[in-house]
């Protein structure tokens, strides 16, 4: 059963603030509305009919724009596909809104890595940051590099509140018929797609400077993504993240 849905966003500058959902399938409207990066508050109403529901669908969408919420996405969700293409679209605009903000909050810091942190059960998706001061600050030394847990810098999260949204559809209890191997394999690669999509852009720097700077995935608490270290950064990093493993091993 294909769904319609809208997300709207409050903004400051063009930072996503509240956010209000509307999906209509069959008889049931869902609604869900909040402060980004939460699930929100969620009603579900049943109608007498598949036209009144989608009345009151559309009631809703005009209520948020009345409220002053910015229509930020609207589409047909089929239940049984999930749009890969377009979380890796959204993922890589929020990453290079999140490094940008980063780089403005610390303009003196040599900001040298950038990471994506997502969970084992692919709901969320974050933004982590370092630059080569924190790093020479540390008491943990090189083993910070490879820990985006312990970076110093987190701005630009609320960025990955649609991506989020895309997300919460597997988590909801909502039509969805994705398996869910499949769903958190695509999502991981999806995001490690985005940052690559922005390296290749140059946005992480290029010669030298590229190869002085760190670009992750992770997934906390669980094992690494195969091959993803390498898919992300030149030789030179890959190299340098061998040789502090290889110094584990000693």
């Amino acid at each position: 059963m294909h769904s319609n849905y809208s997300l709207f966003y409050t903004l400051d500058g063009d930072l996503p603030v509240r956010f209000r959902e509307a999906r209509v399938f069959g008889t049931t409207v869902w609604t869900a509305s909040g402060a980004v990066e939460t699930w929100g508050e969620e009603t579900r109403t049943q109608y007498a009919s598949e036209a009144e529901a989608h009345a009151a669908y559309l009631a809703h969408c005009r209520a948020a724009l009345a409220d002053g919420h910015t229509l930020a996405r609207q589409s047909v969700i089929d239940p049984a596909v999930f749009d890969f293409a377009l979380l890796q679209t959204l993922v890589a605009h929020a990453a290079r809104l999140a490094f940008g903000a980063v780089r403005r909050a610390h303009p003196l810091q040599h900001i040298d890595a950038f990471a994506l942190v997502s969970d084992d059960s692919a709901m969320t998706i974050g933004p982590m940051a370092n630059s080569r001061e924190a790093l020479a600050a540390s008491e943990y030394g090189e083993e910070m590099l490879w820990n985006p847990a312990e970076w110093a810098f987190d701005e630009g999260g609320a960025y990955f509140d649609s991506a989020y949204r895309l997300l919460l559809q597997a988590h909801r209890d909502l039509p969805f018929e994705v398996a869910f191997a499949t769903f958190r394999s695509g999502v991981f690669d999806a995001c490690i797609e985005a940052l690559a999509q922005l390296d290749a852009e140059g946005c992480f720097g290029t010669g030298v400077q590229r190869d002085e700077s760190v670009l992750l995935f992770e997934v906390s608490d669980s094992e690494p993504v195969e091959g993803a270290m390498a898919r992300l950064n030149p030789p030179a990093v890959v190299a340098r993240f061998e040789a502090w493993m290889a110094s584990w091993a000693e």
